[in-house]
């Protein structure tokens, strides 16, 4: 047995083992359909898979594809974990978990701050990851669109002079939705050349918005079993977004939609909560926060950024460390620090800060409070007020 880093020799192979492991949950189309950047003619599998060989044949592997996240001049660098396959005759042996074991020792080489996979909780939780970050999911009816979106706002009136078309792999509208996404506050890194691919990930099938032959935006929905989901939607001017919302189920989803959103969105929300029947805020995706430090920095200035964060200092303890933050006019620090007992601990291990108990969880309890919905459970959080959560939230077309 042995563990190896794969080439792209070794792409056809892969995706066949990850068809017959995965049958048919990935339906027509297998992997190079549901991840068409990674598997499909994009994709050349170099280097982005370990794989678990007995005798030179594949009997587990796993995905880990770079994902960052860009906000101003700050970056933040981590992986996707995918497409996670065990053969039938290798099951119990431990592969699975030597091989999350070799991604966490890669990542500590590599400096990446950051993993997320899709997945059965408990099966994930010895390796750290927790489901936390934070996703609203509102539905769009029948109802909602007839009685409410028509009155809902300023841009409805252009409903008649606006389309929705194909999104070509290339050409001036494709160029302007990559713009138009890099231009967000906070967005992932993309390849200009395969966005439209991108943008098809989980079986989804982007569009162009266009008003008069002008492009105004785009969007990318799922359309699976009668149900279909927008989990991206961008626009160069807010005003159309109820527009468009209206557009979108008259022409692509008479039975209503789903709509995926950022807590930072502010103005979307604030129209959703006004239109819908309703909608449920839940956990976005399980992450492995390998350096909380560098995470908390970059969600912190998210935060800033998109919904303004006060000023505050706050103060708290993990198995792993304590940590401080502070902001104070508009400038973040976030610093990490041993937890000993030089430094003050009570006498029932907590540490202290002068004098005074520090705020003091299990590092995973901690992360889902810091990122997740987690945060409205725990009323005595002494974080300054409105810190929390500090954004985390990830596409579903980012998402492998």
């Amino acid at each position: 047995m042995e563990v190896i880093r794969a080439g792209k020799e070794w792409k056809e192979r892969i995706i066949s083992f990850a068809n017959e492991v995965f049958g048919s949950d990935v339906s027509d189309g297998g992997f190079a359909a549901l991840i068409p950047d990674v598997y499909g003619a994009w994709g050349e599998c170099d280097g982005n898979h370990l794989l678990v060989l007995e005798e030179g044949r594949i009997q587990a592997l796993l995905l880990t594809e770079p994902i960052s996240f860009l906000c101003g001049q700050k970056r933040l660098d981590g992986i996707g974990v995918g497409t996670v396959s065990v053969s039938a005759e290798a099951r119990g042996r431990g592969y699975m978990q030597l091989l999350l074991k070799t991604v966490r020792e890669w990542m500590e080489e590599e400096g990446f701050a950051f993993a997320v996979l899709a997945g059965q909780r408990q099966r994930y939780a010895y390796w750290g990851y927790e489901p936390t970050g934070v996703k609203v999911c509102a539905e769009i009816s029948p109802g909602n669109v007839k009685h409410a979106l028509g009155a809902a706002g300023p841009g409805t009136g252009a409903k008649e002079a606006l389309e929705l078309v194909p999104m070509e792999e290339s050409g001036p509208d494709t160029q302007k939705a990559w713009e138009l996404f890099n231009a967000l506050p906070i967005h992932t890194l993309r390849k200009r050349e395969n966005f439209t691919v991108h943008l098809r990930v989980g079986r989804s099938r982007p569009f162009v918005i266009r008003s008069g032959g002008e492009f105004k935006g785009y969007l990318s929905a799922v359309f699976h079993k009668g149900k279909v989901v927008v989990s991206e939607l961008e626009v160069t001017d807010e005003a159309i977004f109820p527009a468009v919302l209206e557009l979108f189920f008259r022409t692509q989803a008479p039975k209503g939609f789903e709509i995926l959103l950022p807590l930072y969105r502010r103005e979307r929300l604030d129209l959703i909560e006004r239109i819908s029947d309703g909608f449920h805020i839940r956990t976005d995706h399980s992450y492995y926060i390998a350096d909380l430090e560098k995470v908390l920095a970059f969600s912190m200035e998210v935060k800033r950024r998109t919904c303004g964060l006060g000023d505050g200092k706050w103060a708290f303890s993990t198995q792993e460390g304590t940590y401080r933050c502070e902001v104070k006019n508009g400038s973040i620090r976030v610093s990490r620090e041993e937890t000993s007992r030089e430094k003050g601990m009570q006498a029932d291990g907590m540490p202290t800060d002068g004098g005074e108990a520090v705020f003091t969880r299990d590092y995973g309890e901690m992360i889902r409070i810091l990122f997740g919905p987690a945060a409205a459970l725990w009323q005595e959080v002494p974080a300054p007020a409105g810190w929390l959560p500090f954004p985390l939230y990830l596409s579903e077309v980012d998402a492998v």
